[in-house]
């Protein structure tokens, strides 16, 4: 955030990609508090401590609670883009700069030169410091790309940082390994084992996040953080380059469910319905999850394509949230609200869900947890694949030049190619995450139960009989099969002990 102003008025500015939060109140009498940790919003003492509701119920469905809301009642979170004038007690908020996707016929190879010309500008620009300078890789292609750029800029090996895991579905350090070696690399790995959950490292997430998060990735990237800081400053990473080239793979399907919807008559999806209804899931594997997707993705064809992607996503379905919180406010659950409508028009279906991510998920999950984990371990990160001038060059891209059949990031993975070995580019992606089923102990289950007791901040939030359901399929982790993935019944409960651990460190009422 950018202040300007006198005693008289004050002038707010949030950047255009929304790197970095900026929370604010405007009280009764005109007055204006603001901070970029919320933490540090609280400690005036006029700034109100009561959970909002209706945005709650948003946690829940959105893993995050988008701006320009929070999870405090009268507190706001300035959106991206965004400017706050405050003068003689009124504010007013305008839009500055809007983020669109403008795609243009462009000839590949120029294309390909251009991103490479503008990826080394910008990662050279990014390695400026008068202090040690590494960066994270995980052996993806984003940040193995950044990696590779970063070896190339600088005299002798670079840093680099990586966390392992057990857990091969989860573990993609060989492959980093791999990459540090073919770069030249000087690269450290950490070995994170299961079943190591401690409070402590909770209470971290906790006071440093700004506001619960479902994302269960806060948890490696804050250990990799205070393992990079004990050699370096500042780090790079490579956020960023699934919203603006397209590497998601619900983008993929979000598509599909929308073109299904628009090309099968409805009475053949009813009868789908009716048959995917039929069937029982059997013990986990991949036909449970093909069921479960299909049922899903037939649901999703009967709704609009904001809420088709929305719904994709969600940890918790809309009914689901309302039958959990008590009290929780009738109307849409707070769906994403800054984004002009007409900078949506005209877009395919893959181009409408990255536009949409780039100003959703990637500002309210993904970089605010790197900013808030990163600098809790006193570590900058810069994201080079964020710089104005990739990012402007990856709006203008055409569909054709980020998705290249079922392959996302095409352009991006040209570009990095004569750098990386070819292992790169055929192993699966799996997503800086961690297998958070494994990872619980007895210490996680005894506090979560704890923490909903009677008496507790938390205890009269959710009706009690939806919330030991909630824990109960955490506990099971669905490993019979289930109507949810394993992986999402974990983070559920990850989600719930931050939430009443939030409460009671910041002194937060129902």
């Amino acid at each position: 955030a950018v202040v300007d102003g006198d005693s008289d008025s004050v002038t707010l500015v949030r950047d255009p990609i929304g790197i970095k939060p900026l929370y604010y109140w405007h009280g009764p009498d005109g007055a204006l508090a603001f901070s970029s940790e919320l933490a540090s919003l609280l400690e005036d003492p006029r700034v109100p401590r009561r959970l909002d509701r209706r945005s709650l119920a948003a946690l829940l469905v959105d893993r995050s609670v988008a701006d320009p809301w929070t999870l405090l009642e009268g507190v706001h979170q300035l959106p991206p883009g965004h400017l706050l004038r405050w003068h003689d007690g009124t504010i007013e908020v305008e839009r500055y700069a809007t983020y669109a996707l403008a795609p243009e016929p462009m000839d590949e190879q120029k294309a390909l030169e251009e991103l490479r010309e503008r990826l080394d500008a910008s990662v050279r620009s990014q390695l400026v410091a008068d202090v040690p300078v590494g960066v994270f890789l995980s052996g993806g292609i984003d940040s193995s790309t950044v990696a590779a750029l970063a070896a190339r800029a600088v005299d002798g090996p670079v840093h680099s940082f990586n966390v392992s895991f057990q857990s091969p579905d989860f573990d993609e350090s060989r492959i980093a390994r791999r990459v540090a070696e073919h770069i030249g690399a000087e690269h450290h790995e950490l070995r994170v084992d299961d079943a190591s959950f401690d409070v402590e490292l909770l209470d971290r997430i906790v006071d440093h996040v700004g506001q619960p998060l479902g994302d269960m990735s806060c948890i490696p990237t804050w250990i990799v953080s205070k393992f990079a800081r004990e050699r370096v400053t500042v780090a790079l990473s490579g956020d960023g380059g699934d919203e603006l080239f397209g590497g998601y793979d619900h983008m993929r399907w979000a598509a599909r469910v929308q073109r299904f919807a628009d090309r099968t008559p409805a009475f053949a999806r009813r009868v789908g319905q009716a048959v995917l209804a039929g069937a029982a899931l059997v013990p986990a594997g991949g036909i449970a999850e093909r069921t479960r997707r299909a049922r899903k993705g037939l649901a999703l064809t009967f709704v609009g394509r904001d809420e088709q992607l929305r719904r994709l996503m969600s940890l918790f379905d809309e009914d689901e949230a309302r039958a959990l919180v008590r009290e929780a406010s009738d109307g849409p659950l707070r769906p994403w609200a800054s984004i002009p409508p007409e900078t949506l028009e005209g877009l395919e279906p893959e181009e409408y869900a990255m536009a949409v991510l780039a100003q959703t998920y990637m500002t309210s999950s993904i970089l605010t947890k790197v900013d808030r984990m990163s600098m809790a371990a006193s570590l900058e990160v810069r994201v080079p694949l964020l710089d104005r001038r990739v990012v402007d060059l990856a709006c203008r891209l055409p569909l054709g030049l980020k998705l290249r059949g079922s392959t996302g990031k095409h352009l991006l993975r040209e570009a990095g190619r004569p750098h990386l070995p070819d292992e790169v580019y055929s192993h699966p992606k799996k997503g800086f995450g961690l297998p958070l089923h494994d990872w619980f102990n007895d210490e996680f289950w005894d506090l979560l139960e704890d923490a909903y007791r009677p008496g507790s901040r938390a205890a009269d939030l959710f009706d009690r009989a939806a919330l030991d359901r909630t824990i109960a399929d955490g506990r099971a982790a669905y490993r019979d099969g289930a109507r949810v993935s394993r992986q999402n019944a974990a983070t559920r409960v990850w989600l719930l002990a931050q939430l009443a651990r939030w409460m009671e460190r910041f002194g937060v009422t129902a």
